[in-house]
């Protein structure tokens, strides 16, 4: 079982089938909320294939938000509807057959600097942060 799943609420968390419904919802709702801003963030530290987005999704979140590669085809086929990303094609070695490499416009490099400067900044706030630590019974440090 992945991270992603809502039956990993964590060790110390017994959910009741309603509560298990309620969460499963909330992060089907998160998750796909979540992939646009990954997919911009793993674009803006190089251009990549959709594995190694992926990966990056996978890395950057502690395995909490693993994607299946249909959900990131569909991710990737949207944010590009956007004009928020590109691709190009390129040969994989030794195979013959082609890989798209995607890469941010310079649409989506302001779009996501001003998600980042915006909507996200409170995530920053050492407020937030208290509040999540305390949310899940840690004391910040």
């Amino acid at each position: 079982m992945s991270r992603s799943e809502p039956a990993a609420a964590g060790p110390d968390v017994e959910l009741s089938d309603y509560e298990r419904k309620v969460l499963a919802a909330w992060t089907d709702t998160h998750k796909k909320s979540a992939l646009m801003l990954f997919i911009l963030l793993a674009l803006s530290e190089a251009p990549r294939w959709s594995g190694r987005i992926r990966d990056f999704i996978t890395d950057l979140s502690g395995g909490y938000l693993a994607v299946d590669e249909q959900s990131m085809h569909r991710a990737l086929r949207r944010v590009e509807g956007l004009n928020l990303i590109t691709h190009s094609q390129e040969s994989v070695a030794g195979t013959g057959a082609k890989r798209k490499i995607y890469e941010l416009t310079d649409s989506g490099e302001r779009v996501l600097a001003g998600y980042l400067q915006g909507p996200m900044a409170y995530a920053t706030t050492k407020r937030f942060q208290e509040a999540v630590a305390a949310a899940r019974g840690v004391q910040p440090g």
